[in-house]
């Protein structure tokens, strides 16, 4: 007696896919040490700050503070002087950590007839550091809207 299995070509597709596959398992003998090439990650900084400017119109400063935070902590303070030496806080922002590596946008309006102070500042804090960004000066009398220092 004799027994015949017809498979459609599906089937026989699939068992010789399960087949190949476990001959080539079976060949392969890579191990995790014969591996020669090797990929060394670069450090990711905890910020980036893309872009701090401002420009004044009727009466008010507009800040625009663009950044790629990978920290949960920060915050972001809005500083002014007369100076350049003795800062005071004009706004708070809560930052929030970037999504996907996207840069956030935190945004100011300060009216000028509330401070006297000309030169302004973003003091970024977190648990482990405080930095601060570039001067913006509008101390000067020319057009320009963006000097950074």
């Amino acid at each position: 007696m004799k027994i015949s299995i017809q498979l459609t070509p599906l089937k026989q597709a699939i068992i010789a896919s399960i087949i190949a596959i476990l001959l080539l398992f079976a060949t392969n003998k890579l191990r995790a040490q014969s591996v020669a090439t090797k990929v060394t990650f670069e450090a990711v900084p905890e910020y980036v700050v893309k872009q701090f400017t401002a420009k004044h119109i009727q009466n008010k400063f507009y800040f625009k503070f663009l950044i790629q935070e990978n920290r949960e902590d920060a915050n972001y303070v809005l500083e002014s002087s007369i100076d350049g030496v003795n800062f005071n806080e004009v706004a708070i922002k809560e930052g929030v950590k970037s999504p996907n590596k996207q840069p956030l946008l935190y945004c100011y309006i300060v009216d000028d007839t509330t401070i006297s102070d000309r030169i302004f500042r973003v003091r970024i804090t977190s648990n482990k550091d405080v930095t601060y960004s570039n001067w913006l000066d509008f101390s000067s009398t020319t057009d320009q809207a963006l000097v950074n220092k």
